[in-house]
């Protein structure tokens, strides 16, 4: 006969819920007092002595567990906003799954005894060694995974709309958000954001497209001579870089308008900015056309 003693019962649900609700702070980069964690922990503990209570048989349904896992939520890490309230249940479901995954496997693999009951699962002969093992395994897992999901994540926020403006004529573009891009205008200390030559071509005067398209090897000075004499003059910028796959290199920019950008909030105009005309490919799929200097989202 398998006998559930409840002091054991508590320790280990306790412990568990601990080591979950520590990666969920972890992984979730929320700041919480330790007492909070273990304060949710205790919460969690107790909910598994329903088992001794067969009048609170409704306890063990689906949406009575949902409610019991936002309660524990909202007493750990008290969010305030909706957004992060559903990021931390949501990193809060994905640790608790693996973490139940690695810890079956382990009973799989071992000759624990134990007892399922309305889903919950209670360990006879629980060994402290067995949720050090559970976690390490867990954490590797999530730590894995986790790190693939940002990825995706951020390469989904980091596209960004642009919109540059030149005297009434409008280039609409792809920009990627550059952490990397640390490319200062030296004579004005305006951000610059680098851009395929393609994507504003139409925007330049004629005749500085016509040395663009005859070789991807600018001609500075002739460019130069070229901005000198037309009402560019004043737009007109020489950027050193040392990127690109070029070191000391120059590169032609010159003052728009002013450009836009959509972030998820709003419509952001910017007019102390410069841009940078790249002749090769940023992309080589053509995600994206331009590189964005991370000031310009501040």
């Amino acid at each position: 006969m398998f006998e559930v003693y409840g002091e054991y019962l508590f320790i280990e649900n306790l412990l568990m819920n601990w080591l979950i609700l520590h990666l969920t702070s972890y992984f979730s980069k929320a700041q919480i007092p330790k007492y909070r964690v273990w304060l949710g922990a205790a919460v969690g503990a107790c909910y598994a002595f329903v088992i001794f209570f067969p009048s609170l048989e409704f306890m063990y349904t689906f949406v009575m567990k949902i409610v019991v896992s936002i309660f524990i939520i909202i007493i750990t890490f008290t969010p305030y906003k909706f957004m992060d309230f559903f990021k931390i249940l949501a990193i809060f479901y994905l640790i608790s799954f693996m973490f139940g995954g690695a810890a079956f496997a382990l009973f799989y693999f071992t000759d624990l005894n134990g007892l399922l009951s309305n889903g919950i699962y209670y360990i006879g002969n629980f060994s402290v060694k067995l949720l050090i093992y559970s976690g390490i395994v867990a954490y590797i897992l999530i730590r894995f995974c986790w790190d693939y999901i940002q990825v995706k994540i951020s390469r989904e926020k980091i596209y960004i709309p642009v919109k540059i403006e030149v005297e009434n004529h409008i280039s609409q573009l792809n920009g990627l958000l550059d952490t990397g891009n640390a490319l200062l205008d030296p004579l004005s200390r305006y951000p610059v954001i680098i851009v395929e030559y393609d994507a504003i071509k139409d925007l330049l005067p004629k005749d500085v497209q016509n040395v663009f398209n005859k070789s991807q090897d600018v001609n500075l000075d002739l460019i130069s001579k070229i901005f000198q004499t037309t009402e560019w003059m004043n737009r007109f910028r020489v950027i050193p870089f040392k990127s690109l796959g070029k070191e000391n290199g120059m590169l032609i920019g010159f003052k728009p308008d002013f450009v836009k950008i959509k972030d998820e909030k709003n419509l952001k105009c910017i007019k102390n900015i410069i841009v940078g005309v790249y002749t090769k490919k940023l992309s080589q799929n053509g995600e994206y056309t331009a590189l964005l200097h991370p000031d310009i989202l501040k």
